[in-house]
């Protein structure tokens, strides 16, 4: 019950099905009314109660170390100001250049800037193009060193944990409240629609996440096709399906990554479900939609990728890698649905001492590639052998030759990145300011894409000013309908010379210090029978497709050592 005071006016303001808010103590609680009886009298469907977050052993978030907005523009200011000053003490005349001369000062002024915040954010001085490879490996090394792990659990980042605590406030409180919105328009044009043969697309969890589980489904779903089934009156039979669709990203935080898109079997409405929504009770209504709801919670599990933290996920891939025999190329929805099985096999033979020790050496084996910066398919060429005179200095050319290609792709390269610096900047301040209100890592990417679309066409606009202004009309037209083309070639170009400077890393390695690349070797290769022994015995994979696991115990047994790699292939 609440009561209210000091000239409140409950009937005028709230109705069945509005939210109360109270802030108390730092803490904001909230309750829906289940009835207005009077302007000072009002009842809850429950108690006051808050959230409650708990974090267990978690990283703490990079954007909550950022600079202020405000330090961050007196930085730029104070630099492009000094530039400027420098500029003009050197003695350079530049007739008519002064708006690209204050530009170039501008955007160097920004990408200095740019650098120290992700310094003082991430802990590594990066650029926006190849910066967030070092960050990510310096995060993941320093999370939990190999020797601190002592047991499944420990030294393993978990996710935030939400808990509902109930709140009794007896003192008067100041309150807002957030007004019944009636949807029932709404899902009769929905009910419609799916009665006329008509498709919807829903989120049922309702809200963004960078989690390995799922949150809480809503019911929406399940109201859509339940009311359109009891409402149709039709002759014919109605059928609609529910089609559980999952979102798997391999690297959910970077621009242009792979994401696999994977359906799961439709899931049919029981008509004995339909009758019991249609002619039920409201707690038969509700206990319909909590079945279809667990079909729908099992559907969407079947089809996405789940762990209880991301370093056990980071796991799974791993054990993925290693399992698949060399040679083999599988697609990326083959790739999803091999560490899936995984994933779902893991409760099952998690008890077991054995997959509780090859846990931990993945994690060791996983953490010496993030430390050494080298790729699980590249430890596959890394057996213990002695380089010939003539293999050595192949090595060496290869490394020079990409070494120059590095620099050659650079030189094109760096011009935009200093262009786009202002739009970077402005992105990355904005999205954590963003991050650091609702406290979730999931909503930088959209910030960021939310800002570029506002600010490069901005930036793109001021920049041709700046070029017909400086150079002349031929010169600002030239700018204004070529720099795109160039920005896409600059993507391109940027991928390719991170892949190859990834690549450098095992050369590197191979060349300095062979006995790394071959304790790699040994402890993949020992990572990998102790798999296929457990694999044999506990049959972990499971819910995998019956060709793909044909498929992959047909090449397993075609070699009896997955890892003698023939003279040929050797040399090559």
């Amino acid at each position: 019950e609440v009561t209210g005071h000091g000239g409140t006016h409950f009937t005028r303001e709230l109705e069945k099905g509005s939210v109360i808010i109270v802030k108390k103590d730092g803490v904001k609680a909230s309750g829906k009314v289940a009835r207005v009886i009077d302007d000072e009298h009002l009842v809850l469907t429950s108690p006051l109660a808050y959230k409650v977050q708990v974090k267990k052993q978690a990283h703490e978030h990079s954007y909550m170390h950022a600079l202020s907005p405000h330090w961050t523009m007196a930085i730029v200011c104070s630099l492009t100001v000094s530039l400027i000053n420098l500029v003009a003490a050197m003695g350079f005349s530049f007739p008519n250049w002064w708006p690209v001369v204050w530009m170039v000062c501008f955007q160097v002024a920004c990408l200095v800037t740019h650098l120290l915040y992700a310094w003082i954010r991430d802990g590594v001085m990066h650029s926006a193009m190849v910066g967030e490879y070092y960050r990510d490996y310096h995060k993941a090394v320093h999370v939990a060193k190999p020797n601190e792990l002592k047991g499944e659990e420990k030294g393993l980042l978990e996710n935030e944990m939400e808990n509902m605590k109930v709140i009794n406030i007896a003192d008067p409180s100041a309150f807002s409240f957030l007004p019944y919105v009636d949807q029932s328009e709404m899902f009769n044009q929905v009910h419609e629609h799916l009665q006329q043969g008509g498709t919807i697309g829903i989120f049922p969890e309702g809200g963004t996440h960078d989690g390995t589980n799922l949150l809480p489904l809503k019911w929406g779903v399940s109201t859509m096709v339940l009311g359109a089934l009891a409402k149709y009156e039709g002759k014919q039979p109605l059928k609609i399906s529910i089609v559980p669709v999952g979102l798997n990203y391999f690297a959910p935080h970077k621009f242009r990554s792979t994401v696999s898109v994977d359906f799961g079997d439709a899931i049919e409405i029981s008509e004995s479900l339909v009758e019991k929504y249609r002619n039920g009770s409201k707690e038969d209504k509700q206990e319909a939609n909590r079945e279809v709801m667990e079909l729908v919670m099992l559907g969407v599990r079947s089809c996405t990728l789940l762990a209880k933290d991301v370093e056990t996920l980071h796991l799974f891939r791993t054990l993925r890698r290693i399992y698949v025999p060399q040679g083999t190329r599988l697609s990326v929805a083959d790739n999803v649905a091999l560490t899936q099985g995984f994933a779902m096999g893991f409760d099952r033979v998690k008890n077991d001492p054995r997959v509780e020790r090859l846990m931990r050496a993945a994690s060791e084996y996983r953490k010496m590639l993030l430390e050494y910066r080298v790729r699980d398919h590249q430890v596959q060429r890394f057996q213990g052998r002695l380089f010939s005179p003539q293999q050595a200095r192949a090595l060496r050319w290869t490394i020079l030759i990409r070494v120059v290609t590095l620099v050659a792709l650079a030189l094109p390269i760096f011009p935009w990145i200093l262009s786009l610096a202002p739009c970077g900047l402005i992105g990355r301040v904005v999205s954590d300011i963003q991050a650091r209100k609702v406290k979730k890592m999931s909503v930088i990417g959209t910030w960021k894409v939310l800002m570029a679309s506002a600010f490069v066409p901005l930036i793109h606009i001021i920049y041709s000013a700046c070029c017909w202004s400086s150079f002349g009309r031929v010169a600002g037209l030239l700018w204004f309908f070529f720099a795109p083309l160039a920005f896409v070639f600059m993507i391109f170009a940027s991928e390719d010379e991170i892949r190859i400077f990834q690549s450098l890393n095992a050369l590197l390695l191979i060349f300095r210090n062979k006995d790394i690349g071959n304790e790699l070797y040994q402890r993949r290769t020992k990572l990998r029978k102790e798999l296929l022994a457990l694999q044999e015995e506990q049959r972990w994979l499971t819910g995998i497709d019956s060709s793909l696991k044909e498929t992959l115990e047909r090449r397993q047994s075609s070699s009896d050592d997955f890892f003698v790699i023939d003279k040929k292939e050797e040399d090559a």
